[in-house]
C-alpha cells in the first residue's frame, strides 16, 4: 500500500487478497489460536485449556488475581514500538527491525509472521512473545504480535473476518505487572478491519475490544494499524478514545502513513505520561514505526 492511495488501488488490493486465498497461500484456523515462544495453544486443542478468546469473565478474573511474577516492568520507563512490518517482505526490514526493537520493553507488531528469521531477532531483545493468528501465510501463523522484556501475566485474543477478502484481522490483549505498584498495565495491539463497503464490521471489531478493555481501570496502551482511512472510521476510533478516557500522542515528526489524508497508525494511552515519542520514516515497510517512552502516573 503506498503512502497515497486511490479507491482503484483499494479495489486492486481486494483482488490480490482473493487471489492469495485462491492460490492457497493463505488458510484460516478454525478458532482463536495463540502461538508463543514456549508452546502453541488453542482454546480447542490445548492439553490444559487456555483462555485464548477474550471474554469479560476471563479479563475480570485476571485483573483481581495477585501478581506473583518476579519479572516486572519498570513503571518509570516503559519503552514501546508499534509497527506494521508488512510481513517482512521489503528490502532492509531485518536491519531496521533489529535496530528499532533494541532496548524496547514492548514491541507491538502487525502483519507479523511466525518465521524463524523474525523470531530470532525478537528473542535476541525480548525473550517473551505471543502472536494471535489471523491466518496462516505460506504455512506460518500471521497476525498481531506483542513481544516484551518481561512475561505477560494474562493474554487473550479477538478475531473478526474481513467481509470482502474473508481473511481475519486480530487483536491481542495482554496484562503486565509493574514493579513497586499494585497496578497492572493493559496493552492492546490491533490490526483494524480494512476492506469494507461500510463501517459495521469495523465498528464491531473496535466495540469488542473496548468491551474487554473497559473492565480495567488502570493504565492502558492501545496501539496498532487501525486502518482508519476514512472520516467515518476515525469517528469510531474517536468514540473509543472518549469512552476509555484515552490520550493521543502529539506525533510531532508527522511521519505517519496517511490514506485519503487520514493516519492509519495510532498509539493511545491512559494513566501514563510521555517521556519521548517519535515516528520514524522507513522504506522497509509500507508503514512507519512509532516509538514511545512512558512513565506511570502516580
Amino acid at each position: 500500500m503506498s503512502k497515497t492511495i486511490s479507491r482503484h488501488c483499494i479495489f486492486r488490493l481486494c483482488l490480490v487478497g482473493l487471489l492469495l486465498l485462491t492460490a492457497a497461500c493463505v488458510s484460516i484456523p478454525a478458532q482463536t489460536w495463540l502461538v508463543s515462544q514456549i508452546t502453541t495453544t488453542s482454546i480447542e486443542t490445548a492439553d490444559q485449556p487456555v483462555s485464548a478468546e477474550c471474554t469479560i469473565k476471563n479479563i475480570q478474573a485476571a485483573l483481581v488475581s495477585p501478581t506473583t511474577s518476579p519479572l516486572q516492568l519498570d513503571p518509570q520507563k516503559i519503552s514501546v514500538i508499534n509497527w506494521n512490518i508488512y510481513k517482512a517482505q521489503e528490502d532492509g526490514w531485518a536491519a531496521d527491525f533489529k535496530s528499532f526493537i533494541e532496548t524496547q520493553n514492548l514491541v507491538l507488531i502487525q502483519e507479523a509472521v511466525n518465521r524463524q528469521e523474525i523470531i530470532n531477532l525478537l528473542e535476541a531483545q525480548q525473550p517473551y512473545w505471543l502472536l494471535n493468528t489471523g491466518f496462516y501465510y505460506e504455512g506460518s501463523e500471521a497476525g498481531v504480535l506483542i513481544a516484551s522484556s518481561v512475561p505477560a501475566i494474562f493474554n487473550c485474543g479477538l478475531r473478526i473476518t474481513e467481509p470482502i477478502i474473508r481473511v481475519p484481522k486480530t487483536v491481542l490483549i495482554s496484562l503486565y505487572p509493574l514493579a513497586d505498584s499494585n497496578k497492572k498495565l493493559l496493552v492492546a495491539n490491533i490490526h483494524g478491519i480494512n476492506f469494507t463497503l461500510g463501517t459495521d464490521t469495523y465498528d464491531q471489531q473496535i466495540t469488542a475490544m473496548v468491551s474487554i478493555i473497559e473492565q480495567h481501570k488502570g493504565p492502558v496502551i492501545i496501539a496498532g494499524d487501525f486502518n482508519s482511512w476514512s472520516e467515518s472510521r476515525l469517528a469510531i476510533v474517536n468514540a473509543m478514545v472518549e469512552k476509555l478516557v484515552l490520550k493521543k500522542l502529539a506525533y510531532a515528526s508527522q511521519n505517519r502513513v496517511r490514506i485519503f489524508g487520514n493516519a492509519l497508525d495510532h498509539v493511545f494511552y491512559r494513566g501514563l505520561e510521555i517521556i519521548t515519542e517519535e515516528t520514524l520514516k522507513v522504506t522497509s515497510s509500507d508503514h512507519n514505526p512509532i516509538k514511545v517512552s512512558f512513565r506511570l502516573l502516580e
